[in-house]
């Protein structure tokens, strides 16, 4: 099953630039691995879009998509599977 998500979300990120953890709620998660990396930048209806999105698997077994807005830097979830 999907869930779709939304919202910001706190990233601790490694010196690569990769998420390191994610917060969820109260308590930090660590990523166990980031499995897929990608870009995208269209002008959606004339809104430019850009984003970093990455696919991470987390320590208690979650695989979450997310992704850093390219304008503002902020990360953002958008959808978990089980």
């Amino acid at each position: 099953m999907t869930e779709l998500l939304e919202g910001i979300i706190e990233v601790r990120t490694g010196a690569d630039g990769l998420p390191v953890a994610i917060r969820n709620g109260q308590a930090w998660g660590r990523v166990a691995e980031v499995v897929n990396i990608w870009r995208v930048e269209t002008d959606w209806w004339r809104i430019p879009v850009g984003r970093d999105y990455v696919r991470c698997l987390l320590n208690d077994g979650e695989c979450v998509d997310l992704y850093r807005d390219l304008e503002t830097g902020a990360w953002h979830r958008e959808r978990r599977y089980d």
